[in-house]
């Protein structure tokens, strides 16, 4: 009997156990559950979590991982589209997540405190959002965090030196932010450390010889800061340190060090113990960053060999990789660099540098993959590029020259046309005159060729060879003549096409649509173009940018732009070299007016899609069709002498930032549906014959400059501050009506309350006075109450 009775009360103890297991396990998937909705009720767009319902286990929610126990240990919610907060995310209820990966969303506010107490977590990647503010000095208490990922924000304030405890991160990316104060020497601390982006802030100051000590670091990016002083010594211990190709980074780069404001010569650094001139400064500094790559190389066994002395010879050279772009760096390039015979890569590209590029350039080693000088205050005549191609001193392996935004005068030289592997070639934004040399077109591998901005004229050449591999064209701004270059027929791999800017006359051909076929920017403006539109145009079904504006082109709109209507634009298109993840896009930089002001587009022309037709000699009426082009975010029919009225679906163009129909006949009133274009920050409706009210709501509140509608003799509205009347649009009655409705609802709550209060008074007291049983029942529980309230009152 006492056995049985030990082994009852084994089992229900087992039992009472599992049942109190499975509760608390059910109540905490059910706190879970709650903490995740309450931060998704807090959200402006929660649309990817329609699988987190009370009616689905939470485990099976979209982003949520659970370990065997139930518990949430991974919310991974990347590309989302969340718009909203964090304030309402903590709970303890979420103590086990060890990932919180919220990336690339539309988050914003301040990064909460309270996410620190997320003691287990190991990834914490906010980054690509909007959030603001310092970032928290209580993340150190993260002490198993070891990806710290915040980048691509508009945080401020300085790195928390408090970081320097976690002792197990390995990544930390604060880059594209707005951080400022100095890089703190703590960080040498994080010894665990592979990764360190602080790249694109406002950082100031010395870069920490801390740094020195993380030895363990592989890649580390500080460009794009105000850093100056000289680059610390011990930085040559980080043996580790590799690109993304996994080569040394020293035989490649100084480390990303681009764009920030090192001096021409670091204090101290002398020749033979002596102070030497400028020019003679130059080149210590290519000695010294000379010797600094040696040491890695050397210290990797990659190289063989004698280590620099103190001369300032630099012979010996064995750097590969020379950028020290966006610098203040100032005088002549100093022909010493011709000496370094291993480079791959020379980027002294905005700088200060002036005079002429030594004549000796064309010497430099036959490996060089990449030549550019960009953007400074160069002159004079553009040297002989490849003197000698039998010569291993030559740059016939060049891949990239870039020369733009210098001053250099003369003529293209022709020897470009001797550089076989020649894929990109910007000669922008010089004084270069003459005619192009036809034998450009001959060049095997160019796919980018920029020559805006300059004073060449006469007629574009026309080619040889039938096929070119061209992509990319930009001939704007100089004083070109003739017809559409008929050249432009073998490039049939053409995407972006710019002769805007110059003195083309003639008709638009019709060969165009056919021939050209992948194009998506095609502009003409500001030419002499006549005669009407090529429907062919439409059969560039990838086209996203036309800009045919400042020409004398007639006829009407085409109405088969409608066919554009549902085109997926095509992905961004750059050239395939990574040269530390410096990209040297194929798509380059574009003119565009772009909300009434004149835009330039620098690398991400792939992102606007749009028309322009302005100021041109175009008539009829504006088609209907054209409307339903979802897609576009601008379009510019302004200046022509079209007529009729407003199409009623111009709510159709979902994506519209910047419309402008002014300076034409349009007539009759403007289409309530304008209102929907939630995205429309720029609108010009003005000098036209327009007629009605101005309709309201929505995004067009926020358009409150009345010139956009002036010279429009008939409209009314509160834009213009001018009353409508009854008659001026049936829109104000509506309004008027609405406004009533909402009035007479109000005054309907008051009175039905008060009804309800009276009714319910009279129906108590009627209720005693006509009904003696219940009138004597009511007193005689009052009564009954006030005694037993009497016998409490005297015991006490």
């Amino acid at each position: 009997m006492t056995i049985q009775r030990m082994f009852f009360l084994v089992s229900l103890s087992l039992l009472l156990h599992l049942w109190a297991a499975e509760a608390a396990t059910g109540n905490a998937e059910e706190a879970q559950a709650q903490a995740l909705l309450r931060w998704k009720s807090t959200l402006l767009n929660s649309s990817s979590l329609s699988s987190w319902s009370r009616a689905t286990p939470t485990c099976s929610w979209h982003g949520v991982t659970c370990d065997p126990h139930g518990h949430a240990t991974k919310l991974e919610l990347p590309w989302c589209n969340l718009n909203g907060t964090l304030d309402a995310l903590y709970s303890a209820a979420l103590g086990s997540l060890t990932e919180l990966t919220l990336y690339t969303n539309s988050l914003a506010g301040a990064i909460p405190v309270n996410i620190s107490l997320f003691l287990n977590l190991a990834t914490l990647n906010l980054g690509s959002n909007n959030f603001v503010g310092p970032i928290p000095y209580q993340f150190s208490k993260l002490k198993h965090l070891t990806c710290l990922d915040l980048s691509s924000n508009r945080l401020s304030g300085q790195i928390p030196r408090s970081l320097s405890v976690l002792a197990a991160l390995e990544s930390l990316n604060l880059g594209q932010n707005n951080l400022t104060g100095g890089i703190p020497e703590e960080l040498g601390m994080l010894h665990s450390l592979a990764q360190l982006e602080l790249n694109i802030n406002s950082f100031f100051g010395p870069i920490p010889a801390s740094l020195g000590q993380l030895q363990m670091l592989e890649y580390l990016d500080i460009s794009g800061n105000h850093l100056g002083s000289t680059i610390p010594s011990k930085l040559g211990n980080l043996t580790r340190l590799s690109s993304h190709q996994h080569r040394p980074v020293l035989e490649q780069a100084l480390w990303r060090f681009a764009h920030n404001l090192f001096q021409v010569v670091a204090p101290g650094i002398v020749c033979n113990g002596e102070q030497q001139s400028r020019r003679h400064c130059s080149t210590r500094l290519l000695h010294k960053l000379d010797q600094l790559a040696h040491k890695v190389r050397y210290s990797k066994q990659l190289f063989h060999g004698k280590h620099p002395t103190g001369d300032c010879s630099v012979g010996d050279s064995i750097l590969v990789w020379l950028s020290l772009s966006g610098n203040v760096f100032a005088g002549m390039i100093p022909t010493e660099l011709v000496s370094m015979q291993h480079l791959e890569v020379v980027d002294l590209s905005n700088n200060h540098l002036n005079g002429m590029i030594p004549s000796e350039i064309g010497n430099l080693s036959s490996s060089l993959v990449t030549l550019d000088l960009s953007s400074n205050q160069l002159e004079g005549k553009i040297p002989t590029m490849n003197p000698d191609t039998a010569s291993n001193n030559s740059l016939s392996h060049a891949t990239i020259i870039s020369l733009s935004g210098n001053k250099f005068t003369g003529i293209i030289d022709w020897n470009f046309c001797q550089l076989p592997n020649l894929q990109f070639l910007d000669l922008s934004d010089n004084l270069l005159s003459g005619v192009i040399p036809n034998c450009l077109w001959s060049l095997p591998n160019l796919v980018y060729l920029d020559l805006s901005s300059n004073a060449i004229d006469g007629e574009v050449p026309i080619s040889v060879h039938n096929i070119s591999p061209l992509v990319s064209l930009h001939l704007s701004n100089n004083h070109f003549t003739g017809c559409f270059p008929s050249v432009v027929r073998n490039f049939r791999n053409l995407i972006t096409l710019d002769l805007g800017g110059n003195k083309f006359s003639g008709v638009i051909p019709t060969w165009i649509g056919a021939s050209n076929s992948l194009l998506r920017v095609l502009r003409l403006r500001s030419n002499m173009f006549h005669g009407s539109i090529p429907h062919e145009v439409t059969q560039l079904i990838r086209l996203q940018v036309l800009d045919l504006a400042e020409n004398n082109l007639t006829g009407c709109v085409p109405v088969s732009f409608a066919s554009f209507t549902h085109r997926k634009w095509p992905e961004r298109t750059s050239l395939g070299m990574d040269l530390s993840s410096v990209y040297y896009s194929i798509d380059g930089q574009l003119d565009i007016i772009w909300k009434g002001q004149d835009y330039t587009f620098h690398r991400a022309i792939w992102l606007m899609t749009g028309i322009d037709l302005s100021s041109n000699s175009l008539s009829g009426e504006i088609p209907t069709e054209l409307l339903n082009l979802h897609e576009i975010r601008f379009l510019n029919l302004s200046r022509n002498n079209l007529s009729g009225g407003i199409p009623n679906n111009i709510g159709n163009m979902v994506d519209m930032e910047s419309l402008d129909f002014s300076w034409y006949k349009l007539s009759g009133p403007i289409p309530s549906s304008i209102s929907d274009l939630m995205y429309l920050s720029s609108l010009n409706l003005s000098n036209n014959l327009l007629s009605g009210e101005i309709p309201h709501g929505n995004q067009l509140q926020t358009l409150n400059d009345p010139s956009i509608y002036g010279h429009n003799q008939g409209l009314c509205g509160r834009a213009l501050s001018i009353a409508c009347t009854n008659g001026s649009s049936g829109t104000t009655t509506l309004y008027g009506v609405s406004e009533h409705h909402q009035e007479l609802d109000v005054v309907w709550l008051y009175y039905s309350v008060v009804a309800g209060i009276v009714f319910g008074f009279w129906l108590w007291f009627g209720t005693l006075f006509f009904w003696k049983r219940w009138r004597f029942t009511f007193f005689h529980s009052i009564d009954a109450v006030q005694q037993e309230v009497a016998q409490t009152l005297k015991h006490i």
